[in-house]
């Protein structure tokens, strides 16, 4: 029999229900009825991940506790600027680097910046390379909440996690890194953006 044709156990069966074009799209391609809807699940949830990604639920909830005056933004500042590993001159952190961890202009990062000064999460030293350089380091009041984020946010981890098994985790952690691969494969995702012009240019009005 074919593995294609396989009846997966219902106990596995994913709850979500996801877009049917999708599903119908996986199946022209050779996929069985339940792999299709899997495909389709799986666009289903990962969508509703990235959605609460983007919403930043977790960070606005915490900064609406402990300082509403912030922004998700300063708390990716304050992360970046935290990220320090050592105390050392090549450890140094300006709004340079701040802007390059965060993605955004070094404008932006250094208003940013500015903020943190002035509500007490970072303070201005001069660089021991270049004393006409200004560096930023992070206040106990900043590596607290970060301590206290990154310790909460993996404890909220491990309590979702705790209920699977061995077998699952390690099947997952494995499935997720395949999985991962694919979204940050530079190469196929020009080669999708191709193919999405392609279409646009091969369904615009009067196209031949």
């Amino acid at each position: 029999m074919n593995s294609n044709d396989a009846k997966p156990d219902k106990s596995t069966l994913s709850q979500t229900h996801g877009d049917h074009d999708l599903a119908d799209l996986a199946r022209s391609n050779g996929l069985s009825e339940a792999a299709a809807g899997a495909v389709a699940a799986i666009d289903a949830v990962m969508s509703k991940v990235r959605r609460s990604v983007q919403r930043r639920d977790f960070g606005r909830l915490i900064l609406a506790r402990i300082d509403p005056s912030l922004e998700v933004s300063h708390l990716d500042a304050i992360i970046a600027l935290s990220a320090v590993v050592g105390d050392t001159p090549q450890d140094e952190v300006t709004v340079g680097i701040i802007a390059e961890r965060m993605g955004i202009d070094p404008s932006r990062a250094s208003r940013i910046s500015a903020d943190l000064v002035e509500r007490g999460y970072a303070f201005r030293v001069a660089s021991q390379l270049d004393a006409r350089r200004i560096c930023l380091k992070p206040t106990a009041k900043s590596e607290r909440l970060v301590t206290a984020v990154r310790q909460t946010k993996w404890r909220i981890f491990a309590e979702a996690l705790a209920q699977w098994d061995e077998q699952e985790l390690v099947t997952f952690a494995a499935l997720l890194e395949r999985l991962a691969g694919w979204a940050i494969d530079e190469a196929g995702m020009r080669k999708a953006a191709d193919a999405v012009k392609q279409m646009m240019d091969e369904t615009e009005p009067g196209a031949k």
